[in-house]
């Protein structure tokens, strides 16, 4: 039995990455013969390229990130996120903090530890304490004013990666041998640490919002 036997697409279901995966024969078929739910049930997404599903995903993605790097670099990994964007699995945001001269570089030992500890993972991005992980603007905006593309992004080809990622195939790169093969990259958007002086981000008092609320009525 085909796993598209409704449909005849060719296609089964949406897979994590955002894309549709191919219908295979589907080994272990089982027979339901009733559902019962309570009223009004509330319904969780736990496939497709939902937050629920990349959530589940990236939580472990991220603890064996943190585990491999906390036990080779103690001190130095402030926090891990798996970015949505990866699905959970793509993308890891490593905050970084270097507290001396000799910390420098460490950061992109931090990341190839990152590739050690999941390896489907595809793209790591390296950012200082004051950008937020979780915030993809702020992470974008560190690597608009803190990286340069020819010294900070480092690629290393031929990598085992995803076989749910379209563009890890030879069609799309003729040096990719196999499908599931790809280019892995590290976008170091950290400050050098001797020129952190010169990049200090501004900074604001902070809105007593009791006062305003209180003006406002609110």
């Amino acid at each position: 039995m085909q796993e598209d036997i409704n449909s005849h697409s060719g296609k089964a279901m949406p897979e994590f990455p955002g894309y549709t995966g191919d219908a295979k024969p589907a080994l272990n078929v089982i027979h339901v013969t009733a559902v019962t739910t309570r009223e009004h049930p509330i319904m969780q997404s736990c496939i497709r390229p939902s937050h629920e599903h990349v959530s589940m995903a990236g939580i472990p993605t991220e603890a064996s990130i943190y585990k491999m790097v906390e036990t080779a670099i103690p001190g130095r990994l402030l926090n891990v996120h798996a970015a949505p964007c990866g699905g959970g699995k793509f993308v890891a945001i490593l905050q970084f903090k270097k507290s001396s001269r000799n910390d420098e570089g460490r950061q992109r030992n931090a990341a190839m530890l990152a590739f050690s500890a999941f390896s489907e993972l595809k793209h790591v991005f390296l950012v200082d304490p004051d950008v937020d992980i979780f915030d993809m603007s702020d992470v974008m905006w560190a690597m608009t004013t803190r990286f340069q593309a020819d010294a900070d992004v480092i690629a290393i080809p031929g990598c085992h990666c995803h076989v749910l990622d379209p563009s890890n195939d030879p069609a799309m790169d003729p040096s990719i041998r196999v499908h599931g093969i790809a280019c892995k990259a590290i976008f170091d958007c950290t400050v050098p640490f001797d020129q952190q002086q010169d990049f200090v981000r501004s900074q604001f008092l902070e809105i007593d919002k009791d006062k305003w609320a209180r003006e406002l009525g609110l």
